[in-house]
């Protein structure tokens, strides 16, 4: 406390104000100026001080100290006036110091031309009667500030020089040598009262000191009694002491009432014999109950050490009683009412170990029950199952219908999975709309069976808030121990199983073999290659010519990816494509081939025309293929009416709204769109007048047998009419032969594609060829 108010003091010396108490240190700046009376009488006498010299000597010397004294009194007065008149509640540091270095500053001025003034009287001058007046009026004003800044004891000091060393020097350097030894008296007049200006000022910071800590000290004491006070009687737990001699010493408000206690039964002498009486009486606690409290309590007497118990009342309270040594033999009794508690706790277990949505096994549950299932293996050699379980079209639903539809139809699919398998069997939901279930004695008769339920479960319809909804499963299996010895490497090969699962048409169940895990392993050897090939510029774009069967012209060419491997040589886009799908790279080799293409193009034949096949996953980013476009045309100066973009079926049936918004948008641009591979997929004739199409392109599939099956006849034509009504060209793809080309053309189709016309090509080849627009 001390060393905080000596920081305090010497505040004035600083240079800023981080570290110091601004509240104190405004304080101390306050009662400097907290009256201009201590400063009016003071300044008078050191204005009468040189003017008395004057009217005794007339020496003119005097005069203009009696003024320079009067103007530095009035600029003083008026700086305590200036103070007084405005609040410093919120003064900064910088404006509190101010106001201390104007005040430091004034005092110092008078003090030194007061100081100058007596020595002026004692060396230039041999009146007695000057040199009276400025000696006492020196020391009589040099006492005055010991007497009333002892805080501020640098302050003091430098007053003091100001008085008393020039006073000395004048008493010395005087022509009577009496005054001599009265100016070496006056240093130590000067170092005497120095000291006992530190004296008062230690003196001042003790008692300081003291009284604080006597007030904290006191304001201790009381906060003390009053928070053991509010802590007995206030606290939720109930409290109770009991003697050496087991008998009630004291106990609060919450012991009796969880307890139900009488207020006889709460009087400090109640014996603890009697408490335990009533319990058992009301039923309070059973006599069971009231037994093991007792060898709770007997515990604590023979170990002197804490002991709880926990019991359940009648009412349903949950009571953790706790008992404890106390001073002198007693006990400390202490009961919390754990109802609440206890019923968090068994939530927060049940939130930690089962899905919030479905009631089911979560993924941590999961975790400890494929540990404990793969132990028991190693213990008996039990084996058993696991099953991956992913619904077929979720996506689809969540997205179209919104989450809670789809949180409707995951807790029917709970419900469901979980009337397929048995009573011992666990099923978890593994997150979003993947489910896994682990089946312990099964072998695969049982496995298939129960799988196939499951299946069949998921075939029925939903019906949700009045919207039909349909979403089915599929299923990967893994056994234990022949498909895997550790938890991760069942899962995965169950993973694995599921995606054969998905690839072989969904809605079906797949066990996994080791065949899968090797294919699995070099799909990922090529995604990592498609990955490096991407990185380095392997790909390539090729260009296969769409001709005009009566001009039997060159209309338009088709952006076709290839990629060279290096060791394994061409890999169809069949096989690469749906890797970049599956990987997200599809997103950036569309925007390259997009981009490449479209400078491609703008390169050759200017009536060509150019189309580019995109990816339904792009139409997931709606904003990226709609700058991607633009950038591509804008850069390559493609005009936008040669730009063709090819979508596929499986586009148009994920979302119908954003789907047309984002072709709405191209449009806008100038492309235009064919419907590529028309028949493969869901064959809906209802795209071709709901979509902005211009040209429907017929799946190669049918060209083939054009001319010797009547079927693939009927198709073309049905389409090529349609076509016509709706102004739209027909592109018949897969024609390579003479046979065929008239076929196609005869049944109506306007344009064509394949080898007969052409294969695809690098664009090196095109332009070496000269960019001839005729196939004849």
């Amino acid at each position: 406390m001390a060393g905080a108010l000596k920081r305090l003091m010497a505040a004035g010396g600083r240079d800023r104000g981080g570290d110091v108490d601004l509240a104190g240190y405004t304080l101390l700046v306050s009662s400097l100026f907290s009256s201009p009376a201590s400063i009016i009488p003071g300044g008078i006498a050191g204005i009468l001080t040189p003017f008395l010299c004057w009217l005794s000597t007339g020496m003119d010397i005097f005069m203009t100290l009696t003024i320079v004294v009067t103007v530095v009194v009035v600029l003083r007065v008026m700086t305590v006036v200036a103070y007084r008149r405005l609040s410093h509640a919120n003064d900064s540091y910088a404006q509190t110091r101010r106001w201390d270095r104007d005040y430091f500053i004034g005092a110092t001025v008078f003090s030194a031309v007061l100081g100058y003034s007596c020595y002026v009287a004692l060396v230039q001058t041999d009146d007695p009667a000057a040199h009276i007046t400025s000696v006492a009026s020196t020391i009589a004003l040099a006492s005055g500030y010991v007497a009333r800044n002892a805080g501020r004891p640098k302050f003091v000091a430098v007053q003091l020089m100001m008085f008393c060393v020039p006073m000395a020097i004048g008493l010395i350097g005087a022509h009577n040598p009496y005054y001599r030894y009265i100016g070496y008296f006056a240093f130590l007049y000067l170092a005497a009262n120095i000291a006992i200006t530190n004296s008062l000022h230690r003196n001042l910071l003790a008692l300081s000191d003291a009284t604080k800590q006597s007030k904290a000290l006191a304001s201790a004491l009381h906060s003390q009694n009053l928070t053991l006070d509010a802590a007995l009687n206030t606290m939720i737990d109930g409290l109770a002491m009991f003697d050496a001699n087991l008998k009630l010493a004291v106990a609060n408000a919450p012991h009796s009432s969880l307890y139900g206690l009488p207020e006889t039964l709460s009087l400090p002498g109640t014996p603890m014999t009697a408490i335990a009486r009533f319990l058992v009486e009301r039923q309070v606690i059973s006599k069971e109950q009231l037994h093991d409290l007792r060898g709770g309590l007997d515990t604590v007497q023979k170990t002197q050490t804490a002991a709880s118990r926990e019991v359940v009342t009648r009412s349903g309270l949950v009571l953790v009683v706790t008992f404890a040594p106390a001073a002198e033999g007693g006990i400390l009794m202490l009961t919390e009412d754990a109802t609440e508690r206890k019923a968090t706790e068994a939530r927060i277990e049940q939130m930690a170990r089962f899905d919030e949505l479905t009631g089911l096994a979560n993924r941590f549950e999961y975790n400890a029950q494929i540990r404990e299932a793969f132990a028991r293996l190693e213990r008996t050699g039990e084996a058993f199952a696991l099953f991956y379980v992913d619904l077929d079209g979720f996506k689809q639903v969540n997205d179209s219908l919104g989450h809670d539809v789809g949180d409707q139809v995951l807790m029917e699919t709970a419900s469901r999975l979980r009337s397929a398998i048995r009573a011992n069997d666990l099923l978890a939901r593994f997150g979003g709309d993947e489910f896994l279930a682990i089946l312990p004695s099964a072998d695969h008769a049982i496995v298939t069976a129960i799988a196939q339920r499951m299946i069949n479960a998921m075939t029925r319809v939903f019906d949700v808030d009045g919207k039909t909804v349909y979403v089915t499963a599929s299923i990967g299996i893994a056994m234990a121990p022949s498909d895997g010895r550790r938890p991760a490497d069942l899962l995965r090969h169950a993973d694995t199983a599921l995606y054969k699962a998905k690839a072989a048409g969904r809605n079906t169940l797949m066990f996994f073999n080791p065949a899968m895990a090797e294919e699995m392993l070099e799909r990922h050897e090529l995604e990592v290659a498609l990955r490096e090939a991407f990185a380095n510029g392997s790909l390539e774009l090729y260009y296969q010519p769409i001709v005009d069967l009566k001009t039997q012209e060159i209309i338009s060419r088709e952006a076709l990816m290839r990629w060279a491997h290096p060791t394994r040589g061409m890999v169809p886009a069949g096989v690469f494509i749906p890797i970049a799908e599956q990987s997200g790279l599809i997103g950036m080799m569309g925007d390259w081939a997009i981009r490449q293409a479209c400078k491609d193009a703008a390169g050759w034949e200017p009536n060509v025309g150019l189309s580019v096949n995109v990816s339904p996953l792009q139409f997931r980013e709606p904003r990226r293929i709609v700058e991607t476009v633009k950038e591509a045309l804008l850069a390559s100066g493609l005009e936008s009416r040669r730009l063709m973009l090819e979508v596929t079926e499986s586009l148009l049936i994920e979302d119908n709204k954003l789907t047309l918004q984002v072709l709405d948008d191209l449009r806008a641009l100038g492309v235009t769109f064919a419907l590529d591979d028309f028949g493969t997929g869901y064959s809906s004739l209802a795209y071709l007048s709901t979509y902005p199409f211009a040209q429907v392109k017929i799946d190669q599939s049918f060209a083939r047998e054009v001319h010797t099956n009547e079927a693939p006849k009927a198709v073309i034509e049905a389409v090529c009419q349609l076509a016509r009504r709706l102004q739209m060209t027909v592109v018949v793809e897969g024609i390579e032969t003479e046979q065929q080309r008239i076929a196609v053309q005869l049944l109506g189709a306007h344009r064509a594609q394949g080898f007969l016309f052409g294969r695809p090509e690098p664009l090196a080849v095109i332009k070496a060829r000269g960019g001839n627009r005729s196939v004849a």
